[in-house]
């Protein structure tokens, strides 16, 4: 807002205003068919963020319903197995919430994740599978257990946005034209106009800022957070075999 204050008062320092009003029919043609057109981009970035802010949210409750799906599988194994398998998956719980996230939001990987992840499947990989009843849950276990890693890896790949940086110029120059056009308005009040001029920036900078904070979805102002884990922890914890 400030930034196009100060465009606006160096035109009107060294233009006049008549040659502004000459220019002013010819500018706001073009101020209109490159406002409809960022339009057109900003609803279209917009969408498409939230539709992924929407997704990572929902890929998260995916990702705590198969650590919930795992701890109810175990409650039909042996007490020492369940036991390993409750607390590795307590490990991987308590390490997504204090080390994972915190790293997602700084751009970083947890190696304590890593490690808790690689600890969920040696245990089930060192189950001595003995009898055809504890053989059906250990397959179905390894099922989620496989969706489960799936949904991580994606919780990654996904945490650092996916906007590219071409549309990112895109916006931020079609943004700055847009400003610029403005200038041609040519009102006698200078304050009306740098009002007006300075609603636009805001505008246009907020739009660019919500693109910004949905596009990485475990950092920022608007954010994904672990709140899901923190609720299946409980659970996980309340099916620790005594």
């Amino acid at each position: 807002m400030l930034l196009s204050i100060i465009g606006l008062l160096l035109v009107r320092r060294n233009v006049p205003t008549e040659w502004l009003r000459r220019h002013h029919e010819l500018a706001g043609y073009y101020f209109q068919i490159l406002g409809t057109i960022y339009a057109v981009l900003i609803a279209f970035a917009i969408y498409e963020v939230w539709v992924g802010f929407k997704d990572a949210g929902s890929s998260l409750e995916h990702e705590a319903t198969e650590v919930a799906d795992l701890s109810r599988l175990s409650t039909a194994m042996p007490t020492e197995i369940r036991r390993n398998i409750t607390l590795a998956l307590m490990e991987y719980l308590n390490a997504v919430v204090d080390d994972e996230f915190p790293a997602m939001a700084q751009g970083r990987n947890s190696e304590r994740t890593w490690t808790a992840v690689t600890r969920l499947w040696n245990t089930y990989g060192s189950l001595p599978v003995n009898d055809l009843r504890l053989q059906s849950y250990f397959n179905e276990s390894l099922m989620h257990l496989t969706r489960l890693s799936d949904l991580r890896r994606t919780r990654l790949f996904t945490s650092n946005g996916t906007t590219p940086w071409i549309l990112w110029v895109l916006l931020t120059v079609s943004g700055v034209l847009l400003v610029v056009f403005s200038y041609f308005v040519g009102h006698e009040s200078i304050t009306t106009h740098a009002v007006m001029t300075a609603c636009l920036a805001a505008v246009i900078a907020f739009c660019m800022f919500l693109i910004l904070s949905l596009d990485r979805p475990y950092s920022g102002v608007v954010k994904v957070t672990p709140r899901c884990f923190r609720v299946e922890l409980n659970h996980v914890a309340s099916r620790m075999p005594k």
